[in-house]
Order: C-alpha cells, then sequence, then structure tokens
C-alpha cells in the first residue's frame, strides 16, 4: 500500500506541475482560452488513478484496473501535446508591431481595453491601441487566422 500512495503522489505532482507550466506559458498569450480541456484530462486521469490504485484491489477487478490505469496514463500524456497545439503563435506584443507597422503610429497604452481579451464576433482576439496623428484607434487582433479588425467600442 505504501508504494501505491507513493506512486499516486508522485503523479499528482508531477500532474501540478504540468499545470503550473502550462498556465505560465498561457500567460505570454494573455491566457487566450485558457488552458481549455487540459484541467479535464488531467483530473479525469487523476480520479482514474485514484479509482484504480485504491478502489479496484480484488483479482477480479483486474482487468477493470488495468484499462482504468491504461486510460489515466493516456490522458495525463496527451493533455500537454493537446494544450500545446492549441497555443497561438502570436502573442500581444507580436501583434502590437504588426498592426503598427501596416496601419502607421504608435502602440500606446489603453485604459479601457488594456492588454484584454474581448469577445468579437465569437472570437478571443487581442485590443490593441494606436495613436496616429492625435487619432485613437483600436484594433481587434485574431492570433489563431493573424488577422485584425478595426474594433470599435
Amino acid at each position: 500500500m505504501v508504494k501505491r500512495k507513493r506512486l499516486l503522489q508522485g503523479i499528482l505532482v508531477i500532474s501540478v506541475l504540468e499545470m503550473l507550466y502550462y498556465y505560465f506559458i498561457g500567460k505570454n498569450y494573455i491566457f487566450i482560452n485558457g488552458l481549455g480541456d487540459m484541467l479535464v484530462y488531467i483530473i479525469v486521469g487523476n480520479v482514474l488513478l485514484f479509482v484504480a490504485y485504491f478502489l479496484l484491489v480484488e483479482k477480479s477487478n483486474i482487468r477493470k484496473k488495468y484499462a482504468l490505469i491504461i486510460t489515466a496514463y493516456a490522458l495525463l500524456v496527451v493533455a500537454p501535446f493537446y494544450f500545446q497545439k492549441h497555443v497561438p503563435s502570436f502573442n500581444v506584443d507580436d501583434a502590437g508591431q504588426i498592426i503598427s507597422r501596416t496601419e502607421g503610429g504608435k502602440v500606446v497604452k489603453d485604459r479601457k481595453f488594456s492588454g484584454t481579451i474581448v469577445d468579437y464576433s465569437g472570437l478571443e482576439v487581442y485590443i490593441i491601441t494606436l495613436e496616429k496623428k492625435k487619432v485613437i484607434s483600436r484594433y481587434a487582433f485574431d492570433p489563431y487566422t493573424e488577422k485584425y479588425y478595426s474594433f470599435a467600442d
């Protein structure tokens, strides 16, 4: 029983470290879409491991136990790759550079939309504010399609 507890504790620690690592990766992108389904995969994987190790200890449940363990490990291994696939390739600074280069002007801090994510036509976007000849313009940049649109608040 001691080995089971140690193994389960190790898996839980690794899962927490995985979540923290991807949380800080997501912060570079103003956490667009958050962790998504990754938390669900990790939590379900840990619950399945808990059930397999502590509740299915009888000989008659050995197939169920191994099926749960395999499923749990698959979820814990697949979750980071799934999340990494959905991290956008552009962060806010990249978006600001692209828009300022294309539209002219300089990126300024916006008190109302400072680096926030706004739901714009069903998309989560970066709000970039430019100042050009004393005129303030806002643009919504979609990091997945790498396109931007003028944004009216």
